[in-house]
């Protein structure tokens, strides 16, 4: 037998520092996120993850998505790291297509946050409500930054976890007063609507009339739809669209001629144009061009570019969601577990 210089088996495995280090890893469920972050502190930390990101502080790849043959699954695998934290994160999810019945989220996943000087591994996250969240805190402050400030009404296509934080954060930045619901599954839009009944002080109807649209302020879109969901005559002028559910080239929620009318921001110019069939369609039909996208949000955020230009015009934000997002959310959950 080989002297391995080591007494024992056990030694040798006590002696690995891996093994030790797995002790230190600290996780977070979804109640522990929800004890930490707020929706107003998730907004002020994706002001932060945008500009860092526009600024180049920020380092995003190209997020890696894949399907499976006869799966009605997605999987997805997004990396970041950041200079000013001196944090990398990781997250991996699941997406499925056909499962707004079910229990289960539609999205489930992790984010894993790592020491970006000795690349340990910090902490396990529960990944799929610090999605939800961050993606509501996005549009909350896209909302912010570009939403008329007297906006009070607002519609939601997409009741699921998405639907749930846009409506939250939107009425964190802007005084609503009355919710429009719309959804394919009137069991989905009644569970939102008794949901946020409870926990926000406002008017929510369930919708089905594209009539009705015109009242909205503000239209938040979170569905995995591949044709619009609404013509550019069914909006208001003025109005201000957060549309996050379009992330491949084949899904689309919104009408090519409202983006061509509108003064648009996206969360990120090279993952919009690569991944969401919002503008890869229109594009690629010639109804607009990348021209057509006025700025990122973080470059908004930086006071790059300007934003609002009169009460009549359309406003819209595009968001894939960029892993910049996960990260900064997961440091703010991590730091705040070693400050109590």
């Amino acid at each position: 037998m080989k002297d391995t210089g080591y007494d024992s088996e056990k030694e040798l495995i006590n002696s690995d520092p891996l093994d030790q280090s797995l002790h230190n890893i600290k996780v977070f469920s979804a109640e522990d996120i929800k004890k930490m972050i707020s929706m107003e502190e998730a907004i002020g930390l994706m002001e932060q993850a945008f500009a860092s990101f526009s600024c180049g502080k920020s380092h995003v790849p190209q997020r890696y998505i894949s399907d499976f043959p006869g799966l009605p699954m997605d999987i997805f695998f997004k990396p970041v790291y950041c200079d000013d934290l001196g944090r990398i994160a990781a997250k991996i999810l699941t997406q499925k297509r056909e499962n707004s019945n079910m229990e289960k989220p539609t999205i489930l996943g992790i984010v894993l946050l790592f020491d970006s000087t000795s690349g340990e591994l910090l902490s396990l996250i529960d990944g799929t409500y610090l999605t939800a969240l961050r993606t509501g805190a996005a549009s909350g402050i896209a909302t912010r930054l570009l939403a008329r400030k007297d906006a009070d009404t607002v519609a939601v296509f997409g009741c699921g976890a998405q639907g749930r934080t846009q409506l939250e954060a939107v009425c964190n930045v802007r005084p609503i007063k009355h919710a429009m619901l719309f959804d394919t599954s009137s069991s989905a839009s009644a569970r939102l609507m008794e949901e946020m009944k409870k926990k926000l002080d406002i008017s929510i109807s369930i919708e089905e009339d594209m009539m009705s649209l015109k009242q909205a302020d503000i239209i938040c879109t979170a569905t995995s739809s591949q044709t619009p969901l609404f013509q550019i005559e069914d909006i208001r002028q003025g109005v201000h669209i957060n549309a996050i559910g379009s992330f491949k080239p084949q899904m689309q929620e919104i009408d090519p001629m409202i983006i061509k009318s509108s003064n648009l921001f996206v969360d990120s110019r090279k993952a919009v144009l690569n991944e969401s069939g919002d503008l890869i369609k229109p594009i690629k039909e010639g109804v607009i061009s990348e021209n057509n996208i006025r700025g990122e949000i973080g470059e908004l955020v930086n006071d790059t570019v300007p934003g609002r230009q009169g009460a009549n015009e359309i406003t819209l934000f595009k968001s894939v969601g960029i892993a910049v997002q996960d990260l900064f959310v997961a440091n703010a959950v991590y730091n705040n577990s070693l400050n109590n």
